[in-house]
């Protein structure tokens, strides 16, 4: 038995907006016989979820005009972000355009099984996935890793706090 909360959905969100994220691009194509379709969209709930096997995991709402594709799809990346990389994570975040038309623009190069990859970004991981847990309107897509980039940079990572884009103090060298 659930019990109701003694708030509402929008105090929610305000606390919760109070712990910093991290902000990456999500990209994720159908097999061949789906069509081929893309999917372009910004995510700030991923984390890693395991070292042996490799596995990271990502929430998205089930009313994201990506879900279909996520759902359907063979391959998914996750795309670290850069502080310089806010107009990226803008694009993605854009409700009514498809994953192409997302993608239209934004320099990108087909990863294995023609998963949209973003080489401008710092960090890539990109696999299959494994498992789709159902919680509430989201869910929780589960990614078995199968494929990593690094490309080191000074630049620090994107981050979103308290319904802003942020960019944490660099790190002395």
């Amino acid at each position: 038995m659930m019990t109701e909360p003694l708030f509402d959905s929008a105090q929610f969100r305000q606390v919760c907006g109070h712990f910093p994220t991290g902000v990456t691009a999500v990209t994720a194509v159908t097999g061949p016989s789906s069509g081929s379709a893309v999917a372009a969209l910004t995510v700030n709930s991923f984390t890693s979820v395991s070292l042996e096997p490799a596995k990271v995991l990502f929430c998205v709402a089930n009313s994201s005009s990506s879900f279909r594709v996520l759902m359907e799809s063979a391959r998914i990346a996750i795309h670290i972000l850069s502080q310089d990389q806010e107009d990226v994570a803008r694009r993605f975040a854009t409700s009514g355009l498809t994953g192409a038309e997302k993608l239209s623009g934004v320099s990108w190069v087909p990863g294995p099984d023609g998963v949209p990859l973003l080489p401008g970004t710092p960090a890539v991981l990109a696999g299959r996935r494994n498992e789709v847990i159902t919680s509430g309107d989201h869910v929780i897509v589960l990614l078995d890793v199968d494929h990593v980039h690094l490309k080191p940079t000074k630049v620090p990572a994107l981050s979103f706090y308290r319904g802003r884009f942020a960019a944490p103090t660099p790190v002395p060298e």
